[in-house]
């Protein structure tokens, strides 16, 4: 809307304020004239006092249009900010009417002067308008400033709007983040209507008690019957058992059904992790990402599912206790009512700031996760550098910013409860002394008044229930939003190729590869690299560190998309081929294998479906697994323990050949894969390739000159680039980079060193590489 409209609107709304306004004082004043009126004025009759805050509303309207209109740059901003006190000012404004109207009816019973009712209406909804319109004129965009002042040089003239807009955005976020919440539980729909309705009972069975404990009350001290006392004390009885069981059957619906949520949000993001390209992992860290498996999750579905519980369990009795209360007395419903605003306003600060807390300590969390998860998972380089209490200090100064976190929420929730609890002491207090004048005037019985206090108590649970529910799905909503993040992103990388060919020979082939990591896009690891591995042939990559050896394997395997250039199989993109056909035909067995938590038959089969034993076996007797693996206690069904920490690092690596050996495939990658295993366990795997070469493609990284000896092709990398190609008696005739790097891991042994015809020669000097290896 255009801002003269806002203003024009504004104006009209003030002007029209003031007519009404006074038109009903005039026409509800008892005395001839206004000047009679303030002369002889009373409290308990007049109608003049509310006029005037009505003049004082119109002049704090007009006000802010004539500072909107004097200062565009400024004035809008001041009055966002200043909707706070605004709001606590028609508040109050509507507050003193109703107690008006309570004034008023001390003399008249009940009030029937319709222009006194008209006036005390218009009051409450031309406070409630005017606000509205403060809002809107706070919303204003700032008006257009000389190319030479401050504010247009600094740009604090759009600060406001971002801010506004910033909290808009958050504000539909949330609640867009509820109903989200709300839709993951219509599976479970008939268990919620179920515990919705057992919720129903349960308040209904809370509603009456007071009434009935009133009844107790008039029948002892008013009637004297005990007919009526024995009869009331029977249905609060019936109540209470019945309250009571349908309580339970709330509590337990409820958990059990959010129970359900927390293992379907979790089930979706674990799937939406799983699904993410590899750079994704590259960006996050590994205990972020845990903490929103874990914990997040789990505050999502216990935070909700507990204020969710609590908010339909206060929001259906505090209807209740609403309806009961203005039979009993309309007086000390509005009396009560009064300060209900305070609390709500209180609340909504509270829950605000509070949401805002709760992201901090999720990130802070997370972050002292990931450091927790780097530190033991990582525990034998801790422990081989002495660093146990470096890490500890860095560890408890993550906890320390939780702690700090944690304080303000403390802090912030002591001024809540002092602040609610005082509203309601000053409440109760109020409403004691002015029904006491009740019953004493003869207005309502000592049983009512009882039954009216404990109500008020009730509702003022229910008041501070529901503040608290606001605090605590503010925290679940906080949690929720990072969960949902991660479940609604979208794969940089999809895996949505389709080619699965009957028949792949394996040629892999690099057209002009250039590639960078995407966490170092500035930094090119590959540069206009080409080169060819061919079916039946053992193919090598040797080089520096840091020359880009990995780098091609990783894009080979499909884990990254080069910036330029192709990689292709069989003369097809990597990429083109379904993922689970181009991962069972390509397999990689790299220097540090990662075996999962479980049996040695499961890591052996991982990926693969039914597989009989007997293909596990002799996958096993290729890598030279079986003769360890029947050694141990319980063969193929040992547990290897997390990471394969029950085997040592050559049985880890048999294993994990033998993995890659039962997928047959048509490509093999061995990454520095028999690095730990010993001369005999070496020779036996690398005749168990060479006897079915013919069937695969065999690329091979690897430090050993032995098996670098006998690749029909090696491929010699440097800074990203093929700077040499050939066998190994072909590369050291030409010299060049292979040759330095072969001369320089023999110079390990002394100037008079010849170049040595065995592999456990070079595999003795591999520490004294200086960096480079093959």
């Amino acid at each position: 809307m255009r801002p003269g409209l806002i203003m024009l609107g504004t104006i009209s709304f003030t002007v029209s304020d003031l007519i009404i306004s006074t038109t009903l004082y005039i026409y509800s004043n008892r005395k001839p004239s206004i000047l009679e009126d303030v002369m002889h004025f009373s409290i308990f009759q007049s109608m003049l006092d509310v006029w005037v805050t009505s003049l004082l509303r119109a002049c704090i309207c007009l006000g802010a249009v004539m500072g909107v209109v004097r200062n565009r740059t400024h004035g809008p901003q001041r009055l966002g900010a200043s909707i706070t006190p605004m709001t606590l000012v028609c508040y109050l404004i509507a507050t003193y009417a109703m107690i008006k109207l309570l004034l008023y009816s001390e003399e008249e019973k009940p009030v029937q002067d319709p222009w006194f009712w008209s006036l005390l209406v218009w009051t409450w909804v031309s406070s409630a308008l005017t606000l509205c319109a403060w809002s809107q004129l706070g919303q204003l965009s700032p008006g257009r400033e000389e190319p030479g002042s401050y504010s247009a040089l600094s740009g604090d003239q759009g600060e406001a709007q971002c801010h506004r807009k910033k909290q808009e955005q958050e504000k539909e976020l949330s609640t867009a983040t509820v109903g989200r919440l709300l839709s993951y539980s219509k599976q479970d729909s008939g268990y919620l209507i179920l515990a919705f309705l057992f919720l129903i009972l349960c308040s209904l069975g809370e509603i009456f008690s007071p009434y009935y404990t009133g009844l107790v009350i008039d029948g002892i001290v008013v009637q004297r019957s005990l007919e009526q006392f024995s009869h009331a004390v029977v249905i609060l009885a019936v109540l209470a058992v019945g309250s009571s069981f349908s309580a339970g059957m709330r509590g337990g619906l409820f958990t059990f059904t959010f129970a359900r949520l927390n293992i379907r949000i979790r089930n979706l993001l674990f799937r939406s992790l799983v699904s993410q390209e590899i750079s994704f992992f590259d960006e996050n860290h590994t205990g972020d990402i845990i903490s929103r498996l874990t914990s997040d999750t789990t505050i999502v579905s216990d935070v909700v599912s507990e204020n969710v519980n609590v908010f339909l369990r206060s929001a259906v009795k505090a209807m209740g206790v609403i309806t009961f209360m203005f039979s009993l007395s309309w007086q000390l419903s509005i009396l009560t009512f009064m300060g209900f605003p305070i609390i709500m306003l209180v609340s909504r600060v509270y829950g605000k700031y509070y949401k805002k807390l709760a992201k901090d300590v999720q990130t802070a969390l997370a972050h002292a996760n990931n450091t927790a998860e780097e530190t033991i998972s990582s525990m034998k380089t801790v422990r081989s550098f002495a660093n146990e209490e470096t890490e500890a200090n860095v560890y408890q100064d993550k906890l320390q910013q939780v702690y700090m976190l944690y304080k303000k929420e403390a802090i912030a929730y002591t001024y809540y409860v002092w602040s609610t609890g005082f509203t309601q002491l000053v409440l109760q207090i109020s409403i004691l002394y002015y029904g006491g004048h009740l019953v004493i005037s003869g207005q309502m019985t000592s049983g009512n008044l009882i039954s009216f206090v404990i109500y008020e108590f009730l509702l003022g649970d229910c008041v501070e229930s529901v503040g608290s529910v606001y605090g605590g799905l503010m925290q679940g909503v906080g949690a929720a939003e990072k969960v949902f993040e991660f479940i609604d992103r979208k794969p940089k990388m999809v895996n949505d190729g389709t080619l699965s060919p009957e028949n792949l020979d394996g040629k892999v082939e690099f057209r002009h590869v250039t590639f960078a990591y995407p966490t170092r896009p500035a930094t090119q690891v590959l540069q206009n690299m080409s080169f060819s591995l061919y079916p039946g042939k053992i193919n090598a990559l040797v080089g520096p560190s840091g020359s880009g050896k990995s780098s091609c394997v990783n894009i080979l395997e499909n884990f990254y998309l080069a910036q330029d250039g192709e990689v292709l199989l069989d003369g097809q993109p990597v990429q083109m081929y379904d993922h689970k056909y181009l991962h069972t035909k390509m397999s990689m067995v790299s220097q540090e294998p990662v075996l999962f938590a479980r049996s040695i038959q499961d890591n052996i089969s991982y990926g693969l479906e039914s597989v009989p034993l007997e293909l596990v076996v002799s996958a096993a007797k290729r890598a030279n697994a079986h003769n360890f693996i029947m050694e141990l206690q319980d063969g193929y069904n040992t547990e290897t323990g997390e990471k394969g920490a029950q085997l040592s690092g050559g049985q880890k690596q048999r294993v994990a050949i033998a993995r890659s050996l039962i997928r047959n495939p048509r490509v093999l990658i061995l990454d520095e894969a028999t690095s730990a295993l010993d001369a005999e366990s070496e020779h036996a795997i690398q005749q168990a390739m060479n006897s079915d070469l013919q069937k695969r493609t065999v690329l091979i990284i690897a430090h050993r000159l032995s098996t670098v000896e006998k690749a029909h092709n090696i491929i010699v990398l440097d800074h990203g680039r093929v700077v040499q190609e050939g066998t190994h008696k072909d590369l050291m005739e030409k010299g060049g980079l292979y040759s330095q790097l072969v001369q320089r891991q023999i110079s390990g042994f002394g100037p008079s060193m010849k170049q040595p015809h065995s592999a456990r020669t070079v595999l003795s000097c591999e520490e004294s590489a200086e960096g480079l290896e093959f």
